[in-house]
């Protein structure tokens, strides 16, 4: 190690393994750079030749994650996380943290009616912040927490039924108001892309003209939660509703907000209406989602097709999300072998 003067400070300098350390003083005197050399000399031994580490407070190890992760797909799910973690832990050491605490973190969200789906995701963030922390060379919980079990809920998927169900409610012809018209035709339009094509409710608020290739009948998309580029194939169903809404909207945008610029998704008030007037209290926008995917994986998709269609970044991501789903198709084709006669 070595002290040397630039400008008006003092740096510090050292070498290992062949790399080379600098750090400035932000002192005028040489005896507080000494010092600073020989805090550093201690610490270069504890950590790389002792193997002894940094502790980190839980909200700097937050914010170290934050700061490199701003590019991320899932970055506000990570700052919602972080931001509830941060509520309700102090700034405490992150390797001080127990599993049993995140048990009672888990107890505390369930009661503020959290559902378990989305504490699931948060405690993934919570591992991301510990094995970044470790990476940086700080002391971390020395076990990886595992997912708690959670009964998996079947997946709501729409029945034709109830499809046709909710697309009489979103007739337009059958309101009398102007404006009533035009948001149920809007709405009426969305649900067709969604269920068609499984766009996620603020994509197709994003969506442009000029990502809508009518000549080749497929739509380009840019998923921002999972930094990706895809094309959607367009059902003859969805070109018929893109090719007349052409007709009457003018603009950037293929569902233009009333006040300029997008739709967002909470300006999609006429869809969720109409899921409460076909009497579905138990469905949702994502639920469209999910239909398009069974739609297909019953009809014998290959898993990788979905994948890429549902713009999920891994394979993993949907085989976890539709496994019980393709499961039990699995088993009723199997039982329905046994009405084929034998030949």
């Amino acid at each position: 190690m070595s002290v040397y003067k630039r400008g008006k400070y003092w740096i510090e300098q050292y070498n290992h393994k062949k790399k080379m350390y600098t750090r400035r003083s932000k002192s005028t005197r040489k005896r507080d750079a000494l010092e600073l050399e020989r805090q550093m000399r201690h610490q270069l031994v504890e950590t790389q030749v002792l193997g002894h580490r940094e502790h980190i407070k839980l909200h700097e190890a937050c914010d170290a994650l934050l700061s490199t992760s701003k590019e991320s797909g899932a970055y506000s799910t990570l700052v919602t996380a972080t931001n509830r973690l941060k509520d309700y832990f102090d700034d405490i050491y992150l390797d001080a943290i127990t599993n049993r605490d995140l048990s009672r973190w888990v107890e505390y969200e369930r009661k503020r009616g959290i559902k378990d789906i989305t504490i699931r995701l948060w405690s993934r963030q919570f591992n991301k912040i510990c094995r970044n922390a470790n990476r940086l060379g700080y002391y971390t919980p020395d076990y990886e927490w595992g997912e708690w079990n959670i009964k998996d809920k079947p997946i709501r998927y729409l029945t034709d039924d109830e499809e046709q169900r909710i697309l009489k409610e979103l007739d337009p012809s059958s309101a009398k108001d102007p404006k009533h018209k035009k948001g149920r035709q809007a709405a009426r339009d969305i649900f067709i892309l969604t269920i068609d094509a499984g766009f996620r409710i603020n994509e197709a608020g994003v969506l442009k003209w000029s990502d809508v290739d009518f000549d080749n009948g497929v739509i380009y998309l840019y998923r921002s939660k999972v930094s990706n580029d895809d094309f959607i194939p367009m059902t003859n169903r969805l070109s018929t509703a893109l090719v007349n809404r052409r007709k009457v909207v003018d603009g950037e945008y293929v569902f233009p907000g009333r006040f300029g610029g997008h739709k967002t998704a909470q300006n999609n008030r006429a869809l969720e209406a109409a899921f409460k007037r076909a009497g579905l209290d138990d469905v949702s926008s994502h639920n469209l989602r999910k239909t398009f995917a069974t739609r297909l994986l019953s009809r014998g998709a290959a898993i990788t097709d979905v994948q890429h269609l549902l713009g999920h970044a891994s394979v993993k991501t949907t085989e976890k999300a539709y496994a019980a789903f393709v499961k039990n198709e699995r088993f009723k084709q199997t039982i329905d072998l046994l009405d084929k006669p034998v030949t």
